[in-house]
């Protein structure tokens, strides 16, 4: 049995979808799965061992106009695809995770069955049907368990375990770093960005900065995050990696965030990598200095601002903020 998957060219997007190709590839032994995406998030897929095949595509260009020029190219080049790779018009289900227009575009093109999910409102499916099927999920559900779902919902199996494995071969590392950090992700403006270096800076943390030195594929970042003793990263790719790898730190999401989208580690090392999405946990000062003193061990100074925050903050003794962090963080469960 086979399906294809179409998927944005969004590598953010592609760990949390792991756990379901996990789940499908235990439950139908012997099913090949084919991934339509494009050239950023390709790479990502391909680590995954249930995936058979990934296909590379630019979807944004199917959403538009198939009367110009450019349609016209898209149209031949689309042909072209399915011709190179016939084994697309031999899939069951074309599924459709993500319901973007461009991968709403590309199920709608390939000649098998599509499938997505909709998402009810007030109870009441959307009077759109834009796939051949649609399966209702709730709002509210994770979205790593939503795309879980719907996979077994599509190749009707059950899921006993809603603990997430994100099916990755994970190898040892010795340990160089202190701390990989990835500001890109994180939820501050560039004035609490360069505050968080400068205060690793000053106390002499040992960083492996990612967007200063940006990792030239995904075998590389998998084995820098294996070899740093603790993350800080956002709700983007670097987080969901570290999660997925069961490397410890904080993932700093947005007010209220992680409930419904933040990181979700994996079975082996459960919640390693902290959500917190709480104020003022979640503000640059508190996120740096929690940081250092679980580095530090808590015999680093801590250096608040004399606001609200500030003096909550200098009321903790240095070997409890670790405790604070993690009383304060909402985990996604």
């Amino acid at each position: 049995m086979r399906i294809a998957i179409v998927a944005p060219d969004l590598p953010d997007e592609v760990i949390p979808t792991f756990p379901a190709l996990t789940d499908a590839s235990r439950a139908r032994p012997g099913l090949k799965i084919s991934v339509l995406t494009g050239p950023q998030a390709a790479p990502w897929f391909r680590r995954h061992p249930a995936v058979d095949e990934v296909i590379v595509f630019d979807l944004e260009r199917l959403p538009g106009s198939r009367w110009t020029p450019s349609g016209w190219h898209t149209r031949r080049a689309w042909k072209q695809l399915l011709q190179a790779h016939p084994q697309l018009n031999e899939a069951q289900f074309v599924v459709d995770a993500f319901g973007r227009p461009a991968t709403l575009a590309a199920a709608r093109r390939l000649p098998v069955k599509s499938v997505g999910i909709a998402r009810p409102s007030k109870g009441k499916m959307p009077a759109r049907q834009p796939y051949d099927s649609q399966y209702p999920v709730p709002e509210d559900l994770h979205r790593i368990q939503a795309v879980r779902v719907l996979l077994a919902a599509v190749l009707e199996y059950s899921l006993h375990d809603l603990n997430p494995d994100y099916g990755l071969n994970i190898e040892a590392e010795p340990v160089v770093t202190d701390l990989l950090l990835d500001v890109r992700g994180l939820p501050f403006d560039e004035s609490g960005r360069e505050l968080i270096r400068r205060r690793l800076d000053e106390t002499g943390v040992v960083i492996d900065d990612v967007e200063q030195h940006p990792p030239a594929d995904p075998a590389e970042f998998q084995r820098r995050l294996t070899q740093s003793r603790y993350v800080l990263a956002g709700n983007n790719l670097t987080g969901w990696f570290a999660a997925a790898l069961g490397i410890p730190g904080v993932c700093v999401c947005d007010d209220d965030e992680a409930q419904y989208r933040g990181v979700i580690s994996t079975r082996r090392s459960r919640q390693k990598l902290i959500n917190v999405d709480k104020r003022p946990m979640n503000q640059p000062e508190i996120v740096v200095e929690s940081i250092i003193q679980v580095i530090t061990r808590g015999e680093a100074p801590i250096e608040l601002p004399t606001d609200d925050i500030g003096e909550a903050g200098q009321t903790h003794e240095a070997d409890q903020a670790p405790a604070d962090v993690a009383t304060n963080g909402s985990r996604a469960q």
